[in-house]
């Protein structure tokens, strides 16, 4: 009945609506016969959907032990749940099961059966197993195939060995299959883990740059505000960064550091691919500012691109400054400026408080000397009515750079005595910083 073109459906509804006997049932019948209903253009949705949404880890298995080779057809291994676990119970069978996969694996590399999460598993548990000549024979059979595997996690997984094991030629092709689907794959919830692996692992950065990051490029805004292709945009900033990539990510990542094929210095390698990423992405700011800035999912992905990018930034700071150039109202809840609004004050805060690393690494553009020269006359003062405002202009103090101080100090003469009738916390603690330079400028 599954490889009915109508039939399947009656046994799709037993999935779907039967009690739980009936979908045991359904999926023990298919016990014997799994390689052959994958491979058959109807049955394989209904193998899948029993895989995918009503098997239990022990039924998962024993589907999955069909491709391990013949004997594990006849004689299931109930008690063990994982390809993992049965290597371990039995080691001397590992040549014998990645081997009867290979061959298995290789009939199913075709475009309909690649979408299938229980053969991106299968493919998953070959490349974490395989050595050398296998997974090379593997990876030059799957190269041109990978797009449609990318969107679950044993997919992705299995895209990433491809990249990491691959020969320069591979890695060459693999990028080729990409063409006109990167903005897609990086907004994939799997998918952008093989595009950072293929930065991790390409030395030919050029190569990269005009099959993948120009593709970017294109979709640059698109990409930007999905949480998986902001995640792609900072790892080209600040690679495995711990403040954006989580330990159990940079662990995975880790896997393919120490691959045989990688030969140019990692640090080089991602140097070169800032270089070419810190134009477009500092261009996309001054053409995005106030999107970006009052966001709070952009908020990190437009610190980073300041904080990280090679080149002058002053026109991209310019654009963020003449945002907080604007008339402000306290307490106006229709147009809120930047300085009261929860994501912009954060990023002044962050990009003012950042200007201290600056100094001390030497770089010529501050942000807080281009938004001093942006903002008009009584600008400061008037942050100075709200909780907010205080606390910015504090931290402007706080950088502690001359020209900063004597600028912020001048223009908040006379404000002291405002402060002192203002009960919000930011006023207190900016008139105690304000007390303790009266020694030094005259307030």
């Amino acid at each position: 009945m599954s490889k009915s073109k109508y039939a399947k459906f009656l046994v799709k509804k037993f999935l779907v609506y039967g009690p739980k006997p009936m979908k045991n049932a359904v999926i023990k019948s298919f016990h014997g016969n799994v390689r052959k209903l994958v491979r058959h253009a109807e049955a394989s949705d209904v193998v899948e959907l029993a895989y995918n949404d009503y098997a239990n880890a022990s039924q998962r298995l024993s589907l999955l032990e069909e491709f391990y080779g013949p004997s594990f057809t006849l004689f299931k291994t109930p008690d063990i749940k994982s390809l993992d676990q049965l290597l371990l119970i039995q080691p001397d069978k590992k040549e014998m099961i990645l081997s009867n996969m290979k061959e298995a694996l290789l009939t199913l590399i075709d475009k309909t059966i690649l979408g299938h999460s229980m053969v991106h598993r299968i493919f998953h548990e070959f490349f974490a197993h395989a050595k050398d000549k296998m997974r090379s024979d593997m990876i030059e059979s799957i190269r041109e195939h990978l797009v449609p595997m990318m969107h679950t996690r044993d997919g992705a997984r299995t895209a990433m060995y491809c990249l990491w094991y691959g020969t320069s030629k591979d890695r060459k092709i693999i990028m080729k299959s990409f063409k006109s689907h990167v903005a897609k794959i990086c907004k994939d919830e799997f998918g952008y883990l093989a595009l950072i692996a293929l930065f991790d692992t390409v030395d030919d950065t050029k190569l990269v740059g005009k099959i993948v990051l120009e593709e970017i490029f294109k979709s640059l805004h698109d990409i930007a505000q999905n949480q998986h292709g902001r995640k792609v945009l900072q790892y080209l900033l600040c690679p495995r960064d711990p403040h954006f990539f989580q330990p159990d990510l940079v662990r995975i990542l880790k896997e393919g550091d120490n691959n045989p094929h990688s030969k140019k210095d990692t640090a080089l390698r991602y140097k070169e691919l800032l270089t070419m990423v810190s134009p477009p992405f500092l261009q996309y700011i001054v053409d995005h500012a106030r999107d970006l800035v009052l966001e709070n999912a952009s908020l990190l992905l437009v610190l980073s691109i300041l904080n990280y990018s090679l080149g002058d930034p002053s026109e991209a700071m310019k654009a963020v400054a003449e945002i907080a150039a604007e008339p402000f109202v306290a307490g106006s809840l229709e147009n809120q400026h930047i300085v009261e609004h929860p994501a912009g004050h954060m990023t002044l805060k962050h990009l003012i408080q950042r200007d201290r690393e600056r100094i001390q690494a030497g770089q010529p553009v501050l942000f807080s000397q281009v938004l001093l020269r942006t903002l008009k006359d009584g600008s400061l003062k008037s942050w100075a009515a709200c909780n907010r405002g205080c606390f910015t202009l504090l931290f402007l103090l706080e950088v502690d750079h001359p020209e900063i101080t004597d600028t912020v100090i001048s223009q908040l003469s006379g404000i002291r005595s405002s402060l002192k009738k203002m009960t919000f916390r930011g006023a207190q603690i900016l008139l105690q910083k304000l007390d303790a330079l009266s020694g030094e400028y005259k307030l």
